[in-house]
């Protein structure tokens, strides 16, 4: 009987314990202990909680993001991006963003954009060069900013696109409204139409798009300047131009001159135009022959003495 109320009382004692240390691991957590950074990161939030990521859905080309220590590695689809991830897109890729349910985001080829927020407030998105398609739906509660060197693009649900050269930034809207603030001036772009905002400058007047594309091209280069080509042109304002892929400074008129060195390999130069509705146009200019000055000539033989 001794024995049988000793070993009740040892198995009371440990309840108790147990029920005690519960208690006490309880308060703990809830008063004093926090959980590191990386098992936060890893517990579910609720599907009420703020969108916080965008998550990747599509990849096609070379598409990197930049990492926390500073590198930048290949990008996949699955992969969720936040706050101040960076990405950027090789020539010919592009990669589709999704952001909730009513929210999608298109990074096409040659672009580099950052995550600045994403919260059911406000998506917030850094445009450093190249040209993204918003597609969102209206949502009162919720702001869309794309900014940019030149000016800042905002909605609350529309399908658009922007372009960003790094001294002028574009938008064309396919639907909705979006608004274009640059230098104190604002305009608002609706359906079908478009505007353009140069580096220090307010933004232009909307005017319908365009129906195709205009890219005027000739080479000024003598032969000579020691120069394969001087390329002068015309291109849409707010236009991205290249020159042999390097990108060419486009004056607020849309006229640029860029000066192409000769090598032993080159014949030709390549012109490349993007607008912000994602249409393109190349054009080739030859490079000069540096034989052209003495191409036209003549021998002439004077009959000697006999």
């Amino acid at each position: 009987m001794a024995r049988r109320s000793t070993s009740r009382l040892a198995l009371e004692s440990a309840a108790a314990l147990c029920a005690i240390l519960a208690g006490a691991w309880w308060v703990f957590s809830r008063a004093v202990y926090r959980a590191p950074p990386e098992l936060r990161a890893a517990i579910p939030k609720s599907a009420s909680a703020a969108v916080d990521v965008a998550i990747v859905e599509a990849v096609s080309g070379p598409v990197q993001r930049n990492t926390s220590q500073g590198d930048w590695a290949a990008l996949v689809a699955g992969e969720h991006l936040r706050a101040d991830d960076s990405l950027r897109t090789g020539k010919g890729a592009r990669t589709d963003l999704r952001i909730g349910d009513r929210a999608r985001l298109t990074v096409t080829e040659s672009s580099q954009l950052t995550i600045r927020e994403i919260t059911d407030k406000v998506h917030e998105f850094q445009l450093a060069r190249g040209r993204v398609k918003a597609d969102y739906e209206p949502d009162a509660q919720r702001l869309l900013r794309i900014e940019s060197s030149s000016g800042v693009v905002e909605s609350r649900g529309a399908r658009f696109s922007v372009l960003s050269t790094g001294t002028a930034v574009a938008i064309a809207t396919e639907a909705g409204a979006v608004t274009l603030r640059a230098q104190d001036g604002s305009v608002e772009v609706h359906e079908g139409r478009q505007a353009v905002a140069v580096q220090g400058g307010p933004p232009s007047a909307s005017e319908p798009i365009p129906a195709s594309l205009l890219l005027k091209v000739a080479n000024a280069a003598a032969a000579t300047d020691g120069l394969c080509a001087t390329v002068e042109g015309v291109a849409p304002p707010g236009a991205e131009v290249t020159v042999d892929g390097a990108a060419a400074a486009v004056l607020p008129d849309g006229r640029f001159r860029v000066p192409v060195a000769r090598t032993s390999e080159r014949r030709e130069v390549l012109v490349a135009l993007r607008d912000v509705s994602g249409r393109e146009e190349t054009r080739k200019v030859r490079c000069v022959d540096p034989l052209a000055r003495i191409r036209d000539f003549a021998i002439h033989w004077r009959k000697g003495p006999p």
